[in-house]
């Protein structure tokens, strides 16, 4: 009977495990770039992946669509990408970045062949205050 009972303790524990890390799973760090100006040209470069990867599988996503961005690498290697663009909406904007490493890293098996990364660009919309006043409007 003793016998049992640990092997349902094995199993409650296992199981709640598995549970419990299906809660994590779909977090991801987000890297906040700098912030854009809405209707005001935006650019920045910087690297994606510190080692080269492959054309065909680097993949990019933004939100919204409509953003007035673009994501562009700049090399042959595709490890370093422009933002560019002027934003259209004042909503922030997520872009996910996927890639394979290329080397033993990527296709061949040795390592975590997908890469993804996310970012975030914060749209503000500034506004200008123009202040009028007279002096006659002042008792002195």
């Amino acid at each position: 009977m003793e016998h049992i009972l640990i092997m349902i303790r094995k199993v409650f524990i296992f199981s709640a495990a598995i549970a419990l890390s299906g809660c994590f799973a779909g977090k991801h760090k987000v890297q906040v770039l700098p912030d854009a100006e809405l209707n005001k040209p935006y650019f920045i470069e910087f690297n994606v992946a510190n080692q080269a990867t492959y054309p065909d599988n680097f993949r990019v996503k933004m939100n919204p669509l409509n953003s007035g961005l673009t994501v562009k690498p700049i090399d042959e290697w595709y490890d370093t990408v422009h933002i560019s663009g002027t934003p259209q909406t004042k909503q922030d904007i997520t872009i996910e970045i996927s890639y394979y490493i290329r080397g033993p890293g990527g296709f061949l098996g040795l390592g975590k062949k997908d890469h993804k990364k996310f970012y975030q660009i914060k749209v503000k919309e500034w506004v200008k205050v123009i202040w009028k006043f007279s002096l006659d409007s002042f008792p002195l």
